[in-house]
């Protein structure tokens, strides 16, 4: 089978969850004989690669360098619209003419791909909430979680974050049309699917209830885990100075919490924490995190190698998840699962999909500095607690298990689809 997946940035040129998710699936699905393309856009070395990386070819669609410094109008535009690389995926559709198209992501590439894809069978996974939310995480900037975003305005406090644009916030009926021309187009486009794919229900819900019952069917389906990325390498990380070895693995973002654990850890008699996120990204927020930390075992060991992940996660006793956004499937709870490590989350979004409050990790009150602490020093006191803990958890499934779940639906699609011809896509011309 002929499968083309689209995402929106790709290793090793960004190292995210959904960029690694579509990595391995793409690897998984060559390794199971089929013919796999991974189209994305990228600034430098564009053009199609005809060569293979361990079975999958690669398309790049050439972005030119000032995309960067772009106007605040173009950047909203290129974010859903971009006519090169609509183009561009003519030309790849017409060249290796595949049987089915897998949407990864299509934010900065093009929503109108999934257009252009007509034809054959088209698949979506929704790693988050772009579709009806410009900035994917339903968080506004004053850090509370959007509870609307269908009627544009907190669309408008998002965009205008900058202080040259918050004197347009006075115009905000007006600016928000942009964004509600936005989550209508992208509904209309989604509407057209004969697949989509969450990793949590509660992402599912979530898209149910924002965009109501025209979507198509949602299959709800974990993301497989890749084991081979938790090999033990031969670098030595740091030994933690106590036990209980607690840690965090993500982004030093305010969404992420690490404010929050940081305060809670202060209060905590014992043990030790580090805390492994790329500082360079939000430096005033790192640099804030940083001032607050007081207890003598908070370590910031910095940007960890993806490689090195399995690594540190056999070094710690415990890993938190101290989110204040809606989080849909971190990776990150997959692979401390699959090398036994319990986790302490908040108890927000899909996490309580993800961890079992008591069996193989416990949840909190999101924000609620008090609550972590005290979780935090009961298993200080008793780590024999936090042993049975480990010892239920349970890996989720593998990445190959789900290419051969996603096969089996490809199959039945490109059956339908044979059985109900559509009109072909559109010319390159």
């Amino acid at each position: 089978m002929r499968i083309l997946y689209i995402v929106h940035k790709y290793p090793p040129h960004s190292l995210g969850g959904t960029e690694l998710h579509t990595w391995s699936l793409a690897r998984a699905m060559a390794r199971l004989g089929h013919e796999v393309t991974v189209f994305y856009p990228l600034q430098s070395h564009s053009g199609f690669v005809p060569h293979k990386e361990q079975g999958v070819r690669e398309w790049r669609s050439p972005l030119p360098a000032s995309r960067g410094q772009e106007h605040p109008v173009a950047q909203f535009w290129h974010t859903v619209r971009n006519r090169g690389i609509e183009s561009d995926f003519l030309r790849c559709l017409h060249m290796l003419k595949p049987e089915v198209v897998h949407f990864q992501h299509v934010q900065g590439v093009s929503a109108r791909l999934i257009v252009l894809a007509a034809g054959r069978p088209r698949i979506a996974t929704l790693h988050d909430y772009w579709y009806f939310c410009a900035n994917s995480q339903l968080v506004r900037p004053d850090r509370f979680v959007c509870a609307d975003p269908r009627l544009g305005y907190d669309c408008v406090d998002c965009a205008t974050v900058r202080a040259d644009l918050a004197p347009l916030r006075r115009l905000r009926p007006l600016m928000a049309q942009p964004f509600l021309w936005r989550n209508r187009y992208l509904h209309r486009l989604l509407a057209q699917m004969d697949l989509l794919i969450t990793p949590s229900r509660f992402l599912r819900d979530q898209y149910r209830r924002f965009l109501g019952p025209k979507l198509p069917p949602i299959l709800v389906s974990e993301n497989g885990l890749d084991l081979d990325r938790l090999a033990l390498r031969e670098v030595a990380l740091p030994s933690p100075p106590a036990r209980p070895h607690f840690g965090f693995l993500g982004s030093i973002a305010w969404q992420k919490g690490v404010h929050v654990l940081i305060e809670a850890f202060n209060r905590v008699r014992g043990g030790s924490l580090t805390i492994y996120g790329d500082e360079s990204i939000f430096p005033a927020y790192a640099a804030e995190v940083r001032s607050l930390a007081r207890h003598a075992h908070i370590r910031f060991a910095g940007r960890l190698d993806p490689a090195l992940v399995g690594t540190a996660l056999r070094q710690i006793d415990c890993l938190v998840v101290p989110s204040l956004w809606y989080e849909n499937s971190p990776l990150v709870i997959q692979e401390a699962f699959a090398l036994g490590v319990p986790v302490v989350a908040s108890r927000l979004g899909a996490l309580p999909e993800k961890v079992r409050d008591g069996i193989d990790g416990r949840l909190f009150r999101a924000g609620d500095v008090e609550d972590l602490a005290c979780i935090l020093q009961e298993f200080c006191d008793t780590p024999e607690a936090l042993a049975r803990l480990a010892a239920r958890t349970r890996p989720g499934p593998s990445i190959d298990e789900q290419a051969k779940e996603l096969l089996a639906r490809y199959q039945y699609l490109l059956g339908r689809s044979s059985a109900n011809p559509q009109s072909p896509s559109p010319s390159p011309d």
